[in-house]
This record gives structure tokens, C-alpha cells and sequence, in this order.
């Protein structure tokens, strides 16, 4: 065995047990004691554990190199707009998610409309808050009463001290913080229009495109103790490959949401069970326009490929159009008073996670997501979360009017 492997499964023993001694891993793994202090120092300085005299203990947090993170200079005061964080009592998670995602600082203007080209527009109001597909996705699944643990990656800058205050005080059970000297924290520029409540945004990745092998070794113990793992396209590549391939041989259910797309994503395709896609992503993807549902069973047909993988497509105001693998379906939008759009599709996806997570269907999974989504969109920032009694009330109500209608019984019809 090498020494990675063993002390990977050091790692899951001290997690699962919290504490363990020397003697009794130098027995299980046939190596000396002095090869298990070994193991168990190179942990405690990935900050994984904490050693104590004769063994080791779990470490209370999971922050790799966060001593850098600089007290100076605190910026948490200018991005409390959108940090909206809502207690929740009596929560009983049914479903465990693990996403490997982005954390990025929004900054977002608010404007009437789009500008053209070379036109000069002043906007009506600037925010700065959290977001990243990744924690955005985490925050959805956690309100969906998912029990989640997200990975992420920040640089060394007075941005990464925010994501940790963030997601300490977030709702989300669990968090891995890697950081890096290498890129600055990622961040994006969005604009939002009251026009249409649609938005435009251009994301900077920075720490997000640079996870080591490393860094995924140490990950993949939470990616084993998930029912799902939930991916996107704001991390490099080389990330989601070894970390949806290693889920699969664990049989985990994998989720990729293909955003933003990038022909690097179809890598993924023979390790993933659900492919999500805006029609704007799905378009790119089959190479075919989609305006209207027809075209978008066109796209899931090019999509689904030869091993018939199950495609969701998010079609704004039309609705859902999605393939279980048999059939392909259609569900009509829930009516929702439209206030911000920002991380809808976020929204959407990790609360279709949670409930995958928790044992349900697809159609069931898919019908709990969209009226998630639609109670999300009716309040002001990417962290206002829905409660969950609201989402459920909504979805009871509304039941008979969304059911799905399908479309064709066989793929080859569309």
C-alpha cells in the first residue's frame, strides 16, 4: 500500500471514530509506529488532525494554510447586503451531498437594462456579496434539508478571510477551505436588469482553477460519505475528472451542472448519472438553437448520447424539459413573483440534489426544484434562501397543475 492510500484510510478511521491510537493503526496497517507518527504528523500539518500523546484526534476545522489569512484588515462589513442567513429549528437532514465547487465574491450592479456596446449606463445600485456555483448550489442543498459538505478554494487575500466567515455562519454543516498564494480569490461582475429580472455575469475562477491532486486526495473521504456529489465547470478540469471518477467507483450518484459550458466538461460524460443544463449551455453542448421546447428535445437526444444519460434543461419561463433515460418529459414553470434571478439555476440544482440524496425520483426531485427555484427567485440576493415549509406548501398547491407531461416514450422519437 502506498503511503497516500494508507493514510487516506487513516484519515477515515480518525473521521468516523475521533480518536485512535498509534499502536492499534500500526497493527491494522502492518507497518512500524514510527511509520504511523509519520503518517499522522504529514495529517496534522495538512490540518486535517490534531496528534495527542499515544494517537490522534479529529481537528475541529479543515483549513489548509488558513493561518494566512491576514487580521488586519477586515472587509466583512462592506458585504453584509447579501449575507441573509436564516435559523432553521428542528432540521433532520434525509440525504448527505458533497460538492466540489467555487467560492467567488459577486459584485453586481443593478441597471434598468442591459448596456449596448460602447454605451455608458449608471447603474441604480452596486452589491458585494458571497457567491460561486459551487456554495450557492452547498446553500440550496442545506435549505433543502440536505445534510452537505462543500470543498472549495480561496486565495490569500482579505476575500478568503470573508469565505470563511461566510460559510462558518452559512447553515451548511460542514466545509473544506483549501487556499493558495498562486491566484487571488475568485470573483464576478454581474448585471442585473428590472427590465427583464435576467442577468449578465463574467466570473474570474482564480483559486478555484488550481485544486492539486493533493487537495483532492485529502476530499475524497467526504465524497465517500455522500449519497451525491454535485459538480460544475468553475473549477479546472483536471478536479471534477478524478474526483467524479472516484465517486463512481464507490457507486455515488454523480450531478454535473454544465456551467458555465465548456467542451472539457464532455470528459465527465461516462462518470456522471444527471447532466444539467441552462439552454443557453445546452445549445452549446448538441451545437443545435434552442428556442422553443422542441428544439430542446432535439438537444437532449445529441445530449443523452449512446449511454442514454438523464438530461435536465432549464428553460426559464417555458419551464423544464428532462430525459430519465426512457422518456422525455416536460414540466410547465410554477408561477412566481420574479425579484432577482441571480443563482437560479443554482438554486435549482442543489435542491434537485438533495432530494436525489434523500431517495427520490427524478420526477419527484425535479418538481421539488422547481418550486424551490420559484420561491427563491421572489426574494432579493443569492443567499435568501426559501424556507423549507414555504417550498413545500408551494409544491402541494401546485401539484395537479405541474405534473409532467411526456413527450415521447422513445428516445429515437424526438
Amino acid at each position: 500500500m502506498f503511503s497516500e492510500e494508507r493514510r487516506q484510510e487513516i484519515y477515515t478511521i480518525i473521521r468516523e471514530q475521533k480518536k485512535v491510537k498509534v499502536a492499534q493503526l500500526a497493527e491494522k496497517f502492518s507497518v512500524t509506529l514510527e511509520t504511523i507518527r509519520s503518517d499522522l504528523k504529514y495529517l496534522e500539518g495538512e490540518g486535517l488532525i490534531k496528534r495527542c500523546h499515544g494517537g490522534a484526534i479529529l481537528g475541529k476545522q479543515e483549513i489548509k494554510k488558513i493561518s494566512k489569512f491576514s487580521d488586519s484588515f477586515d472587509i466583512s462589513c462592506l458585504l453584509h447586503d447579501l449575507l441573509i442567513v436564516r435559523e432553521r429549528k428542528d432540521r433532520k437532514p434525509e440525504g448527505k451531498v458533497c460538492v466540489l465547487g467555487s467560492f467567488v465574491v459577486d459584485i453586481i450592479a443593478n441597471v434598468d437594462s442591459f448596456p449596448k456596446v460602447g454605451e455608458l449606463i449608471n447603474s441604480k445600485s452596486n452589491s458585494i456579496g458571497p457567491g460561486g456555483k459551487g456554495t450557492n448550489q452547498a446553500m440550496a442543498a442545506s435549505f433543502s434539508d440536505a445534510k452537505v459538505h462543500l470543498i472549495t478554494k480561496v486565495g490569500e487575500d482579505h476575500f478568503s478571510k470573508y469565505a470563511y466567515k461566510y460559510l462558518q455562519e452559512s447553515g451548511i454543516d460542514s466545509f473544506t477551505i483549501f487556499q493558495t498564494e498562486i491566484e487571488p480569490t475568485g470573483s464576478s461582475i454581474s448585471y442585473l436588469a428590472d427590465e427583464t429580472q435576467n442577468n449578465i455575469t463574467a466570473t474570474y475562477l482564480g483559486a478555484n482553477n488550481t485544486f492539486s491532486d493533493q487537495e483532492i486526495d485529502i476530499s475524497l473521504p467526504y465524497v465517500s460519505e455522500a449519497d451525491v456529489l454535485l459538480l460544475q465547470g468553475e473549477i479546472n478540469i483536471e478536479a471534477n475528472i478524478k474526483t467524479a471518477l472516484f465517486a463512481k467507483s464507490v457507486n455515488k450518484t454523480v450531478v454535473l451542472n454544465v456551467a458555465p459550458y465548456n467542451e472539457n466538461l464532455k470528459q465527465l460524460y461516462s462518470n456522471i448519472d444527471f447532466i444539467t443544463l441552462n439552454a443557453n449551455q445546452a445549445s452549446h453542448w448538441a451545437d443545435i438553437e434552442i428556442n422553443n421546447i422542441n428544439d430542446a428535445k432535439q438537444a437532449i437526444n445529441v445530449i443523452s448520447g449512446d449511454e442514454n444519460k438523464k438530461v435536465i434543461i432549464y428553460m426559464d419561463e417555458l419551464g423544464v424539459v428532462y430525459f430519465d433515460g426512457r422518456a422525455t418529459f416536460h414540466i410547465p414553470p410554477m408561477p412566481s413573483l420574479r425579484v432577482d434571478t441571480m443563482a437560479a439555476t443554482d438554486a435549482f440544482n442543489g435542491a434537485f440534489a438533495s432530494k436525489i440524496a434523500a431517495g427520490g425520483t427524478m420526477h419527484e426531485s425535479i418538481l421539488f426544484a422547481s418550486a424551490f427555484l420559484s420561491a427563491f427567485i421572489e426574494q432579493k440576493g443569492v443567499t435568501a434562501m426559501p424556507v423549507l415549509s414555504q417550498v413545500q406548501a408551494r409544491l402541494k398547491s401546485r401539484l395537479e397543475d405541474i405534473r409532467p407531461q411526456i413527450i415521447c416514450n422513445e428516445k429515437r422519437c424526438i
